[in-house]
């Protein structure tokens, strides 16, 4: 389990959140059942490395001026251009008790035919903290036009509870799409225009 550095922080004005960021703090809140919302800060760099190395719908240990919590990240905001966090929620959890969370779907290898498309990017689990999947993986070759992934067709770890339908489609395999008449005839005027020039130059060096 990945750990989380953090100390507790004032509740403050909009400028001291600025002034937090513009020094490499991230602002966050740390909430659960059984404890009171605490206001917190941890390192920008440090967050990024932990999310880099866990996936985000992992447990991580939080430490809060030599406390320590187990939590989930809740949720993230970024910055809309430049990617970065701009506030963290975490919210506490017991290792011994199920929690609700999605795992995205992943593919790995080519369809024979087709175009392997995801019908489903995540799917709705339960179950202890501790078995939480980082991602379901799909092999998709072999696979041609017209054959489908179900929920079914997924390898479940132990103990993880799906939250869907078994006949449910997470995977498509369709035909590639044909060209629109537009590009195809825009395709056709760049090949006379590349010949003309073509030509043009021969007579030119001639």
């Amino acid at each position: 389990m990945e750990a989380i550095q953090g100390q507790s922080r004032a509740q403050g004005m909009g400028n001291s959140v600025k002034k937090l960021r513009r020094n490499g703090w991230v602002p966050g809140i740390v909430y659960g059942s059984d404890i009171t919302n605490q206001q917190i800060q941890v390192q920008g760099k440090e967050l990024d490395a932990a999310l880099r190395r866990q996936a985000t719908n992992k447990p991580y240990k939080l430490m809060v001026d030599g406390s320590s919590y187990d939590v989930m990240v809740y949720e993230l905001q970024r910055h809309p251009v430049m990617g970065n966090i701009l506030h963290a929620d975490f919210k506490k959890i017991n290792m011994n008790e199920k929690v609700h969370t999605t795992v995205p779907v992943l593919m790995t290898g080519d369809p024979e035919l087709g175009v392997a498309t995801l019908v489903r990017h995540s799917v709705e689990i339960s179950c202890l903290p501790g078995n939480i999947p980082e991602s379901f993986t799909v092999d998709v070759d072999g696979l041609n036009i017209g054959d489908v992934v179900l929920v079914s067709d997924l390898v479940i770890p132990a103990g993880v509870e799906l939250g869907l339908d078994a006949a449910e489609v997470l995977i498509s395999v369709l035909p590639v799409k044909a060209k629109s008449e537009e590009s195809i005839e825009a395709q056709h005027d760049a090949e006379q225009v590349a010949e003309a020039a073509g030509s043009t130059e021969q007579s030119n060096r001639v």
